[in-house]
């Protein structure tokens, strides 16, 4: 064994301790992303788990072209109110207002308490009304009551 394999040897053993050296940061940091992402998941999945509502009744005043939905959080999750959506026969309505057991500008909606949609220039009665929460989880309703 000459001076040749040595050097050969010396210069292989360097390769793969650079080799090593970048690759080691670039496995742990996407070992770290996948711990995350599956913490994230565990935690959007014990929301949901914890979150239910309840659609009390939705009314339709035809004289005055407005449907107001009532619906209780029976869940232990504190929802938010900008990322409750209503939908009238499967079309998202974004010109609503709302208000938490009476107060408007409420951000959150506590559990036990109910959230009042009032949605205006409603031309008729709805078929179907659907409220789906932030988490996921959706109540929906074809009985839509009318009141004059």
């Amino acid at each position: 064994m000459g001076f040749s394999t040595s050097a050969a040897a010396t210069i292989i053993f360097i390769g793969v301790l650079l080799s090593f050296g970048f690759l080691y940061p670039v496995v742990e940091e996407t070992a770290e992303a996948h711990t995350e992402a599956f913490d994230d998941r565990d935690d959007r999945s014990l929301a949901q788990r914890n979150t239910d509502i309840s659609l009390e009744n939705s009314t339709y005043n035809e004289s005055a072209q407005t449907l107001s939905v009532n619906v209780t959080n029976t869940g232990t999750t504190t929802l938010r109110v900008d990322e409750t959506d209503l939908l009238l026969d499967g079309v998202i309505e974004t010109d609503s207002e709302t208000t938490v057991d009476g107060v408007s500008d409420r951000a959150l909606w506590l559990p036990g308490e109910t959230l009042t949609v009032v949605v205006d220039d409603v031309s008729e009665a709805p078929d179907r009304v659907h409220v789906v929460t932030g988490p996921g989880v959706r109540v929906s309703t074809t009985d839509v009551g009318e009141e004059s």
